[in-house]
């Protein structure tokens, strides 16, 4: 028997794409054991939306006890998961059909990680550009994934798959490095385990003026700070002079920002100006959307009125 998945939606003021996000779960080739979705106390109608769908097979709503930032929200999630694996799916973001199928492909015993690409997306969920698709072919064992990632979070934690188990044993962080909870996992994933890439493009990352890190440089690098901190009292022995060397580095970022002193307009290389282009061209291919998402998009849920005619 295969590695069970559960996909989990952490939720928040999210009635403009929740529907769009649990449709693409829902329309998978290979189903989730579970799609797991949490409204972490919305003002607006997320709640009424989740509930249309409480009744759906492999859904299950739930919520936590009292407002959460979203880094507890994760946590939240991942006590409450039954997978040996969980997608932490972004609220706003969608998943292509082939997403699951091609993942499991990847798992195998001692895998803590897998990443794919995915593709950037206006609001209105039109691909603009492809990341991921310079993603290393190789498998990293430990310590091979936490020497990749400590560079930067270079991967999209809503088209990847974590081991439930390993992320169990990771230490809670503070609450004052909640922003950077995804590059923390991927480090400490790649301590724990085998980490893997997928290339192609299996989601669909949406930008927009409510995105977690959406213009605000100044709180990410407070949070990577938090992070480093953290991790340096924490971690092992012989990372420590490591994790010191990036603190230094990020906080002499923060005081030159916090300064007006950061550069704002670097000139961009010639080879980064062609690379951006041909991540342009790719996302072409992919402008028209599979139809549950397209439907969703317009409001239509495909596997709630296929549910509501059974």
């Amino acid at each position: 028997m295969g590695a069970t998945i559960s996909i989990c939606i952490p939720c928040y003021k999210s009635e403009r794409y929740v529907r769009t996000t649990i449709e693409s779960a829902l329309a998978q080739t290979v189903p989730a054991a579970e799609i797991l979705v949490s409204d972490d106390h919305s003002p607006d109608r997320t709640s009424e939306i989740l509930n249309e769908y409480r009744d759906i097979p492999l859904v299950r709503i739930t919520r936590p006890p009292h407002r959460l930032t979203l880094g507890e929200h994760y946590r939240f999630l991942l006590e409450e998961a039954t997978g040996d694996y969980i997608c932490f799916l972004s609220h706003d973001d969608a998943l292509m059909p082939s997403f699951l199928e091609t993942m499991q492909s990847r798992l195998e015993e001692g895998v803590s990680l897998v990443a794919a690409a995915c593709l950037e997306c206006s609001r209105k969920l039109v691909p603009r550009r492809v990341r991921g698709i310079t993603l290393p072919t190789q498998t990293f064992h430990p310590p091979g994934g936490y020497l990749h990632f400590r560079n930067g979070n270079g991967y999209t934690i809503s088209v990847s798959l974590m081991s439930r188990q390993a992320l169990l044993q990771v230490p809670r962080l503070p609450p004052q490095a909640d922003l950077a909870t995804d590059w923390y996992w991927a480090m400490m994933l790649g301590l724990a385990g085998k980490v893997r890439f997928v290339r192609k493009p299996l989601g669909y990352y949406r930008i927009h003026e409510s995105n977690a890190g959406h213009d605000n440089t100044s709180g990410w690098l407070h949070a990577c700070v938090a992070l480093l901190e953290f991790m340096k009292s924490n971690l092992k022995t012989e990372y420590k002079e490591d994790i010191e060397e990036r603190l230094a580095r990020v906080r002499e970022t923060l005081a030159l920002f916090e300064s007006g002193n950061h550069k704002t307009a670097a000139k961009v290389p010639p080879s980064k100006i062609l690379k951006n282009f041909t991540k342009d061209v790719i996302a072409i291919r992919y402008r028209i959307l599979p139809r549950p998402i397209s439907s969703a998009e317009r409001g239509i849920g495909i596997a709630l009125e296929r549910a509501r005619r059974v």
